[in-house]
This record gives C-alpha cells, sequence and structure tokens, in this order.
C-alpha cells in the first residue's frame, strides 16, 4: 500500500464538507482508505492510531487542512489526492434547490461585507471553539445554527441565553437538521411549503415527521432544531421555548409541532407551559414520553409516534390526513408468518443498527412495549438500559451508529454507509440473530444511494432464518427517489414499513411470535 499526504496551511472546511470528501474518495476503486480533516490534537491523535500520520502531517495545527490518502499504488494515491484537493473548491449543489454560489469569505465580517443580508451562521466547527466564535456572530445579529457537537454544556446555556437577550436563536450544539426560508439545512429532506412548524430537539425525528407530513399532502412553513441536550434540566428548553415563541408569531405557521426525547422534570414543565400558550394547535409528541403529561395541558395534542405526530398536524392545518392505526398490515403480517414457518428457533433477539438517534430511541419506545430488555448504546432507560459493549451485541440490543463513540473523526453513517452495512452483516451472522431492523433515511446531504448500500449488505448476509425490516424516511421530492429506495430494500427481501414506526411494530409482531 502506498500513502499519500498533503497539508493546506490556513485552508480551513467545516467538518460536513470533509466527510462527504472522505467518503466519497474512499468508495473509489484501488483506494484503501482516505481523509480529509482538520490537524486538531484530536484529528492527529486519531490519525496515528490508524497508522496514517505520516511525517508530512506531524507539524499541522487546529487551521491547517489535512489530506490523505492510502491506495494500492502511489500513482493512485497521488491521483486521488488531487482529486479531493479539488472537491474543496468545487461549486456546492442544493439537491434540487439550484446552484448555490460558494462566497469566498475568509472572514465574518469579510462575508458580511459581500451579503449585508446575512442573518444567520452555521457553524461546523470543533466544540471548544465555538463560543467564542458564536459569540462574535451574535453581536452582529445574527442566528446561529451549531452543527458541532462537544460544546461544554456552560457554554450552551451562555450562548443561548446571550441570542434571547438580543433576540436571537441559537439552534445546537449538535443540532443536523433545520429548514429556514424554504432551504434545507444540515440533514434535511425537500419538503412542500406549507403551514406546519415544527420545533424539534430531535434531528431525525424533524425528518420523521417532515416525511409523514409530506406523504399526507401537507407542507412545512419552518423547522427548528434545538439540539438534543436543550431540553435537559441544565439548559431548560431555552432554545424549544424559544423556536415555539418565534413559530407562534409567525403569519405562515397555522400549525405547531413540538417534538424530542422526553425533557427532564424542569425542561418539561417549561416547555409544556409554553405550548400551552401559543393560541395556534399544537402538536407534541416526547419518543418514549407519556401522552399524559402533555393532554394534561389544555390545548395541547398527543400522537403515538413521529409520524403519527406529522399526520395530525396536517389534520390540524385543515388537510385531509386519515388517522392511521398504529398496527401491522395485512401484508406484513403475512409475510412475518412465512419467515416465522422458516426460521431456527434458536434465535430469537432484536438487533437494530441505526443511523439516526432519534429512530433509535423509537425503536426502543416501540418495540419495547412488546419485548422487554433492549439495551442500546444510547439508552431511553438510563437506569439498566446501557450495553455493556457497543461494539458487540449481546440479547436485545439497538445501537446508534451516530453517537460520537462511532463517529469520531470519521463521516456521519448517513454520509458513508459502509459502517452500517458492516454492521447489519455482522449482527445477521450471529446465531442469535431473529430479527435485523434498520433506518435508511434520505435528504440533503444524506448518501447518494444508502438503500443500496443496506441492500447489498442483506444481500451478503442473506439466511431464510433472518428477518430484515427497514423503513425509509424521505419524500418524493427527495434526491434518492423515496419509491426506487424503497423497492430496492424490497427486491434485497427486507420486509419495508411505510413509516419507522409501522417498521417497529412488525418488529415487534415478528418476535413475539405473530404468525407462529
Amino acid at each position: 500500500m502506498a500513502l499519500a499526504v498533503r497539508v493546506l496551511s490556513g485552508a480551513y472546511h467545516d467538518s460536513v464538507k470533509l466527510m462527504r470528501i472522505s467518503a466519497a474518495a474512499s468508495g473509489r476503486p484501488g483506494v484503501r482508505g482516505a481523509v480529509a480533516l482538520m490537524g486538531t490534537p484530536m484529528n492527529l491523535e486519531q490519525l496515528a492510531a490508524s497508522g496514517l500520520l505520516a511525517e508530512e502531517a506531524k507539524g499541522a495545527g487546529p487551521n491547517d487542512l489535512v489530506l490523505v490518502v492510502e491506495a494500492t499504488t502511489p500513482e493512485a494515491a497521488q491521483e486521488e489526492l488531487t482529486m479531493m484537493e479539488a472537491a474543496l473548491t468545487a461549486p456546492r449543489t442544493g439537491g434540487g434547490a439550484g446552484a448555490l454560489a460558494n462566497l469566498a469569505a475568509p472572514t465574518l465580517d469579510a462575508a458580511l461585507g459581500k451579503d449585508p443580508a446575512i442573518n444567520l451562521a452555521l457553524f461546523s466547527i470543533p466544540g471548544p471553539s465555538v463560543r467564542r466564535e458564536a459569540e462574535r456572530a451574535l453581536r452582529k445579529g445574527l442566528h446561529c445554527l451549531i452543527f458541532s457537537d462537544n460544546v461544554p454544556v456552560e457554554d450552551e446555556v451562555a450562548l443561548k441565553r446571550m441570542g434571547r437577550e438580543r433576540g436571537l436563536l441559537v439552534m445546537g450544539p449538535d443540532c443536523g437538521t433545520a429548514h429556514i426560508g424554504g432551504m434545507g439545512l444540515g440533514f434535511c429532506n425537500v419538503v412542500r411549503p406549507g403551514g406546519i412548524g415544527i420545533a424539534g430537539a430531535a434531528g431525525t425525528g424533524i425528518q420523521e415527521a417532515m416525511a409523514a407530513v409530506d406523504a399526507a399532502g401537507g407542507g412545512i412553513s419552518c423547522a427548528l432544531g434545538t439540539g438534543g441536550r436543550d431540553v435537559t434540566d441544565e439548559v431548560c428548553g431555552l432554545a424549544m421555548i424559544q423556536a415555539i415563541e418565534a413559530l407562534t408569531e409567525d403569519s405562515a405557521t397555522e400549525v405547531l409541532l413540538v417534538l424530542g426525547k422526553p425533557p427532564e422534570p424542569a425542561a418539561m414543565r417549561k416547555v409544556l407551559e409554553t405550548a400551552s400558550r401559543c393560541a395556534k394547535p399544537v402538536v407534541i409528541h416526547f419518543v418514549g414520553g407519556r401522552s399524559e403529561d402533555v393532554l394534561a395541558h389544555s390545548g395541547l395534542h398527543a400522537a403515538d409516534s413521529l409520524a403519527d405526530a406529522g399526520r395530525l398536524a396536517v389534520s390540524l392545518s385543515g388537510g385531509q390526513a386519515e388517522a392511521t392505526p398504529l398496527e401491522v398490515g395485512t401484508d406484513a403480517r403475512a409475510r412475518i408468518a412465512e419467515w416465522s414457518r422458516e426460521k431456527d428457533r434458536g434465535r430469537r433477539y432484536l438487533r437494530g443498527v441505526y443511523t439516526g438517534g432519534t429512530l433509535c430511541a423509537e425503536a426502543q419506545a416501540i418495540v419495547g412495549k412488546t419485548i422487554e430488555g433492549i439495551r442500546s448504546n444510547a439508552p431511553l432507560d438510563k437506569a439498566g438500559g446501557e450495553m455493556a459493549d457497543p461494539m458487540s451485541s449481546e440479547g436485545h440490543a439497538v445501537v446508534d451508529l451516530g453517537d460520537d463513540l462511532f463517529t469520531r473523526g470519521k463521516p456521519h453513517p448517513m454520509i458513508d454507509p459502509a459502517p452500517r452495512s458492516a454492521r447489519i452483516v455482522q449482527e445477521a451472522r450471529d446465531p442469535e440473530t431473529a430479527v435485523v431492523l434498520f433506518d435508511v433515511v434520505l435528504g440533503l446531504g444524506a448518501h447518494e444511494d444508502p438503500a443500496g448500500e443496506a441492500a447489498r449488505a442483506i444481500e451478503e448476509a442473506s439466511n431464510p432464518n433472518l428477518l430484515f425490516v427497514a423503513s425509509v424516511t424521505g419524500t418524493g421530492g427527495d434526491p434518492q427517489g423515496l419509491s426506487a429506495q424503497r423497492a430496492r430494500l424490497a427486491g434485497a427481501g427486507a420486509l419495508v414499513a411505510d413509516t419507522h414506526a409501522g417498521a417497529c411494530l412488525a418488529a415487534a409482531a415478528a418476535l413475539d411470535g405473530l404468525g407462529e
């Protein structure tokens, strides 16, 4: 193997862009591995641990870009390195929204000088640097979307308080999804304009609800992510409360949809009190939470799942969304019965393999009503629900591959689905695995063919003893093609549900012996 390295001094690029460049390069013939990252101490340490820290990169600093390629020949490594460098300045596309021009501006002041109408700054930088840079943006009157993680909680609280004082919204840290002014930011689906506004402490939760809204014929006015930590008592729902207030005042928003995992007690009280003061209909769904907590406040509507929340919002906005009972359909029942007759009785466990953290939580909430003892690296039940080893499943287990443990220094699995494919095969080869449940998430920022990658993993692990159950979160406008993605998975032998909740119910029914 040959190693090629290039260090570009002072050439900062955001982590999402670098993840995509790394993933694209790693997938080409003759390339064993490719990495594009900033020369932070943590990143250099990870390069050293993987054996890719060449001498040329050892002196790189946090503001230097490091490109590393390991390929079959020196020529292939150098060629790929050149392609990666060219990709750094290639024009971006809007994933259906038209071409987006690159604004060549080395500083915030330079960017504002070129376009004074800019009113939002998106941060994808090392967590320890976020507070300083976001404070500068807030002082200049910019709303902030912070994609970065590893931001100290005291910095998050300080930034959100500063934003509120100035009438500016701080979304994040770890905010992966938003839809503002008709533009999807981060991981976001292509949706119709409409009257439903979303405030969510849940990235893929927002996407699943968006997909349900779209399927029911509704549209989105705005979707504001807050970051999952916002609804802890430490942060106390600062961004969630501000997002609800903003959507309440927004003339384009007719119905509010509030999503997330269950807030901690103090945050829950403040969020529900704020929502109950809204003069517009408000649908609330906290994954794994209790509907009674929501319905105790007059004027609030509770939903049974993320998809149900989206449908209910459409219905309240005057749309024709039908109430769909949360149950296993006739076709799925027949498929489960057929599989149940063939399966090895020694196979008895659920293995969930997830790219979406909120969907991983919803799997625990829905399947957990039927099957006890589900463990996860991101457990809903903090007391006793933790996996002993996230790298190796035991018993019933669902794994969030988007967790920091799996993504530190690597592309998110929604960008590079290879780790998910490997985990699907790993779980399928375990003689105790009966059902493999997984998500596929489409939209802007995601891999161009995630279902195709998952289908190849299913085909590699093909075994009549296994039942593969999948959901595809997306809309008809997404660049990957919703119908084609579902058809690819079905063609590989997966049972494909219309919603993630439907997939969870099918998996629970199979494990509960339905059809035996």
